[in-house]
């Protein structure tokens, strides 16, 4: 394996830590509901990211593909989830 896939540095640090009340209401009005589905989707999309990233190291090309698969549904919820919080449904969309 090449020092590139440092197995010790998978994510990113010294990023600040995320309270409790910047993901239940970041902003007024909020809806808690949404706000836990957008928490639980953005672990997900870690965990099938780690699961892809892992499959990849392996040389599973079928698990790879299949987290992937996963990953773009799950990241496509988070991506609307964010669109409602901001926009209420409404105006521009963060999606591409």
């Amino acid at each position: 394996m090449s020092s590139r896939h440092d197995q010790d540095n998978e994510f990113e640090t010294g990023l600040p830590p995320v309270s409790t009340t910047e993901w239940t209401s970041p902003v007024p009005g909020a809806d808690a509901g949404t706000m836990r589905g957008l928490h639980l989707a953005s672990e997900s999309v870690l965990c099938l990211a780690t699961q892809a990233h892992d499959a990849v190291a392996r040389g599973d090309a079928a698990g790879a593909e299949a987290a992937r698969a996963s990953l773009e549904q799950q990241l496509a919820l988070a991506t609307r989830l964010i669109d409602e919080l901001l926009f209420d449904g409404s105006g521009p969309h963060t999606t591409h």
